[in-house]
């Protein structure tokens, strides 16, 4: 039977069988060393985790940096906070200061009010007819004795006021008085000075 021919029905199936030829027989592969591959597996295997580990470590470094800013932000505002607060509390105790000094410097030297009353009297405008000035009764006795020779009697009268804090007066005018107490000058003080902080007897 030929390879073009059709096997007929009645053929054997011995006849009906050809001879296939054998396709060539593929290289044989090489034996795999065992240690070797498993040497090979190892090494990707580490490269792998090594790549991942790697990316890892980035990401939390980068997380880490992120809190780190945060806190470096939060940090010099909180001591931008403080510079003004520790500025507020140095302003205050030293306002506290002046106040024992100036408390305590009308105490010992009371004839501190001379300085005071007479300054009071420069800022009096000339013009003024008659005017008043009141005093707490012990500065008024330390200031009449020294005023009576230079004062006017027509024109400036001293008036003793309990309510007056000593060390410091008050004109009164038909112009306006002229406030010369201590929480006066205190207030005008401490306005300078950018605070509040009120004159305490």
């Amino acid at each position: 039977m030929s390879l073009g021919d059709k096997p007929s029905d009645d053929a054997t199936a011995f006849e009906q069988w050809e001879v296939v030829e054998a396709a060539p027989a593929s290289p044989a592969a090489p034996a795999v060393d065992p240690e070797a591959e498993l040497a090979r597996l190892r090494e990707t295997a580490h490269a792998e985790g090594y790549a991942e580990g790697m990316a890892a470590g980035r990401a939390a470094g980068e997380q880490a940096c992120g809190r780190m800013k945060q806190l470096v932000e939060s940090f010099s505002a909180t001591l931008d906070n403080l510079d003004f607060r520790l500025a507020d509390m140095v302003l205050d105790l030293a306002l506290d200061v002046a106040r024992q000094v100036v408390a305590g410097e009308l105490a010992v030297r009371p004839e501190r009010i001379l300085d005071v009353v007479n300054l009071a009297l420069k800022q009096m405008a000339e013009t003024s007819r008659e005017a008043r000035l009141l005093l707490h009764p012990d500065d008024a006795a330390l200031v009449r004795p020294h005023l009576d020779q230079v004062l006017d009697k027509n024109r400036l009268r001293i008036v003793e006021d309990v309510r007056m804090v000593r060390g410091g007066c008050m004109i009164e005018t038909g112009q306006g008085d002229l406030d010369g107490t201590l929480p006066a000058r205190w207030r005008q003080v401490v306005q300078v000075l950018g605070s509040n902080q009120n004159w305490l007897e």
